[in-house]
């Protein structure tokens, strides 16, 4: 996640979260994943743009992720 933060600086916020308050609790529910995982949300709406739960997402997966969702 930091590393994606320091390559995307200035084009994209990053977030991390710790999953054991209520608030993110609620976010993790409300986004239908597992304790861990990553968002991409729309920062107007807060709609989910891409998400994947658990806690092995691959980096390429990730960054293509980002990319589509920057180049939209």
């Amino acid at each position: 996640m930091n590393g994606f933060a320091k390559d995307y600086e200035g084009k994209m916020k990053f977030v991390v979260e710790d999953g054991n308050t209520d608030a993110s609790k609620a976010r993790i529910e409300e986004y239908g994943l597992e304790i861990h995982g990553m968002v991409i949300t729309d920062d107007k709406d807060d709609s989910v743009v891409w998400s994947e739960s658990g806690h092995n997402q691959k980096k390429a997966v990730v960054k293509a992720a980002i990319d589509k969702t920057l180049s939209s």
